[in-house]
């Protein structure tokens, strides 16, 4: 039942993030940026189940938190902060696009 509900926040955030992008930028901006994510959940899954399962072996913990479980909720929580610094705004409220040097 964890791995359902981490896909399905999964699923979630990338409808998020392709609208999100969409009404922001371009179209081909909202599919690069889903893309990413894709590229990032796949490799991030590789890199947490390894981990995971050198750190609590082949059994995981307990029948439902096995190591594909685990390695779910790790790739999340790794996910959350990276997306959080990823796709932060600048503090001026702009992406810094088309800002000129006063005196220039």
């Amino acid at each position: 039942m964890i791995p359902v509900l981490i896909f399905w926040i999964h699923i979630t955030a990338g409808v998020y993030l392709f609208v999100r992008r969409y009404y922001e930028e371009t179209l081909g901006e909202a599919f690069l940026a889903l893309g990413f994510a894709a590229i990032v959940f796949t490799a991030g899954w590789t890199f947490s189940s390894f981990a995971v399962h050198i750190i609590f072996g082949p059994q995981g913990v307990s029948g439902i938190l096995n190591n594909d479980s685990l390695s779910l909720i790790f790739l999340t929580i790794s996910e959350a902060i990276f997306y959080k610094i990823w796709f932060r705004k600048s503090p001026g409220g702009s992406s810094g696009k088309g800002q000129e040097t006063a005196g220039a």
